[in-house]
């Protein structure tokens, strides 16, 4: 693995990506968010379109630094990089794909509950597919290709412990989410952790990558079901 990365670990800019990369996220977001008001200054902004604008900024956004990474790699490295490096074992996969689908569904209940979460609207078949497909399959290859993979690959070749490589691809991880948040990124940086922890311990993206589609599918159905 540090063969892919002996180019970056010449630049070390690990640590300048980590915070770089939230903030492209956040500005992104700001910005879409910021034109969709100034494009309608009469008109209250509707909660569904504002969510697709803010969505489609983050998806937008999303592939651009995937891009990034990909550029730097070379298909040949993202292929290695995404590679398992050690046999499948079922039980730490199957402990870590329930962990991160109970926190996340547990967040978004009670959420959507007491209104920290709005509904995304009425059901039609481009927001079904935009939610539930394109940015599922987005965030679950590109946030753990760049996060876990990339990010925590790159933090220990440059001599970073396992555990300082884990926690600080974790805080990344949470603001990429929302700086103004607070009880996300808690629950993000949490999500961060214990994928990090499952990485670090049995080197398999796909588990983590497959886990992340599943928990984004329920996730982003479930404001759906609320509205319904």
């Amino acid at each position: 693995m540090k063969n892919m990365f002996e180019e970056d670990i010449e630049r070390d800019n690990s640590l300048r990506d980590l915070i770089y990369f939230p903030v492209v996220f956040n500005v992104v977001g700001l910005l879409a968010i910021g034109l969709l008001y100034a494009l309608s200054p009469r008109h209250p902004v509707e909660t569904e379109t504002l969510n697709t604008v803010l969505y489609l900024g983050v998806f937008i956004t999303q592939w651009s630094l995937a891009c990034v990474i990909i550029r730097r790699l070379g298909i040949r490295g993202v292929r290695e990089l995404i590679v398992p490096k050690k046999e499948l074992r079922w039980p730490p996969s199957i402990l870590v794909f329930i962990s991160l689908n109970a926190l996340f569904t547990a967040y978004m209940v009670l959420g959507l509950k007491y209104g920290r979460i709005p509904p995304w609207g009425k059901f039609n078949l481009p927001r079904l597919i935009f939610y539930l497909m394109l940015n599922p399959v987005t965030a679950g290859f590109v946030e753990e290709l760049i996060w876990r993979g990339y990010f925590i690959e790159k933090l220990i070749a440059t001599g970073k412990t396992k555990w300082r490589a884990i926690i600080l691809s974790s805080i990344s991880f949470a603001f990429i989410h929302g700086f103004l948040v607070l009880d996300k990124l808690a629950v993000t940086f949490l999500f961060g952790i214990i994928a990090g922890v499952y990485y670090v311990s049995e080197r398999n993206l796909l588990v983590l990558m497959g886990s992340h589609v599943v928990l984004d599918v329920i996730a982003f159905g479930l404001p759906f079901f609320v509205h319904a």
